[in-house]
């Protein structure tokens, strides 16, 4: 487990009444560098801790902060009785509007969710390439600190993983389309762990399913304990892969470049599918040079089965400036960025411009290519236009190339055999909350 000091440790009264879940909360206490009592709270009790004990005060960028300290942690359970929106509709009576996995964490919400990139029902479809797919959530919250992310200041851990994954077969089972299962994107898992003690048997569970996988996304060094775990070759780990300035002095409680694929070496011999995210790539001063350095290492220690492209993104120049230090980054791909706000204004692949994004992905794709000849490349959360504009170099489309987690990217596929978009089917038979 990761070492950190919270200045407050809260959990829901559903978890100390459950001998597996209190053991699971009273290890991660015990592990803390300095442990604090547990403050035990009833649902009733939910409007003070926002109001009155400021739980939600450090949600801001982390960047902005003078000093960024280790996430208060709250420990509660998934309810799985159909009662989120009523629930929700009681805070929000209370006056308090929190929004996205964050409030569904907080009401016990939220284990699975349906996300329907680029379907009709989908706001951004048009402005970029994702595939629908159910999605795994345990989690909300991080603590690795990196300058540029929202999501410190509160760690929310569930611990009822056995419900969950009972649910979790339910769903699986419905969804016969779905091949991989990305688990958590609002939260970085492996950093409670093994004292949590839940990724695990996720990992497990994996482990004795047929033909359907499990993806953890991650930043961490932290996966020793998860080595001699029955996966079954069940379990892809995807790497966010930065190059050194980028995760010293940006993403500092997060594992360094070398850390991050040390990791991934005793997993992938260990029998894990491993892959590599280059993302978000910050263009550093000396960023080419780092980028070479980071594939070398990637290629002599690893054999990734698939590595995607994805530069910094998901705001304008004005707020990536506050949210870390502007003077790291390369001044003529700053200049373009400010330079080009009403060219970026309608994108979410912003700040940088187009010509700027694709000097970044070609320069990464050749370096690539050096190391491997047939590894296949893709870019992840980017828009159509720059897929349009980068398929001939990567040798796929935005209709059939692999990703890190999408839901049919299983491991060692070259291209998707299946129409993405098609596929994708919402079983509406469920009958289990799980949104």
């Amino acid at each position: 487990m990761y070492d950190i000091s919270p200045s407050a440790v809260y959990a829901h009264e559903s978890v100390v009444s459950d001998a597996r879940y209190k053991a699971r909360l009273d290890r991660v206490v015990s592990a803390l560098a300095n442990p604090v009592e547990p403050i035990i709270y009833k649902d009733e009790d939910l409007p003070a801790l926002i109001r009155d004990h400021h739980i939600l005060s450090g949600r801001v960028s982390m960047g902005t902060l003078d000093k960024i300290a280790d996430p208060i942690l709250l420990f509660n359970t998934f309810r799985f009785d159909g009662k989120r929106k009523e629930r929700q509709e009681w805070l929000s009576k209370q006056g308090l509007n929190v929004g996205g996995q964050t409030v569904n964490g907080l009401l016990g919400y939220g284990a699975f969710d349906w996300a329907d990139y680029c379907l009709a029902t989908d706001p951004h479809r048009n402005d970029k390439v994702c595939r629908p797919c159910w999605r795994l959530h345990f989690q909300n919250g991080c603590i690795h600190k990196c300058h540029y992310c929202g999501f410190g200041g509160l760690l929310i851990s569930m611990v009822n993983v056995e419900d969950y994954t009972q649910n979790l077969a339910k769903l699986v089972e419905a969804h016969p389309w779905q091949e991989t299962y990305l688990f958590e994107d609002d939260a970085d898992v492996p950093c409670l762990e093994p004292e949590l003690d839940c990724l695990g048997n996720l990992i497990e569970f994996f482990g004795t399913l047929k033909d359907r996988y499990l993806i953890i996304h991650t930043k961490s060094w932290n996966f020793d304990w998860a080595l001699k775990l029955r996966h079954n070759g069940n379990t892809i780990i995807v790497w966010s892969v930065s190059a050194p300035t980028q995760s010293s002095a940006i993403e500092p409680k997060t594992g360094t470049t070398e850390e991050r694929i040390e990791s991934a070496r005793k997993c992938q011999e260990a029998g894990y599918t491993v892959r590599y995210k280059f993302k978000p790539i910050i263009p550093v001063r000396n960023w080419r040079e780092e980028a070479s350095e980071t594939i070398d290492i990637i290629f002599n220690k690893t054999n990734p089965d698939v590595i995607s492209l994805c530069c910094f993104m998901w705001m304008d120049v004005n707020d990536m400036k506050c949210r870390f230090d502007s003077s790291l980054i390369d001044p003529k791909y700053l200049s373009a960025a400010e330079e080009s706000i009403d060219e970026v204004a309608d994108t979410r692949s912003k700040p940088f411009p187009e010509w700027v994004r694709a000097e970044i992905y070609e320069y990464h794709f050749k370096e690539i290519r050096k190391r491997n000849s047939d590894i296949p490349v893709s870019l992840s959360t980017e828009n159509w236009k720059m897929w349009k504009r980068m398929e001939d170099i990567l040798g796929s489309t935005a209709l059939n190339y692999v990703c890190g987690c999408g839901p049919n990217s299983v491991p060692w596929k070259k291209q998707l055999d299946v129409h993405p978009f098609r596929i994708a089917q919402k079983d509406p038979q469920i009958q289990f909350e799980m949104l």
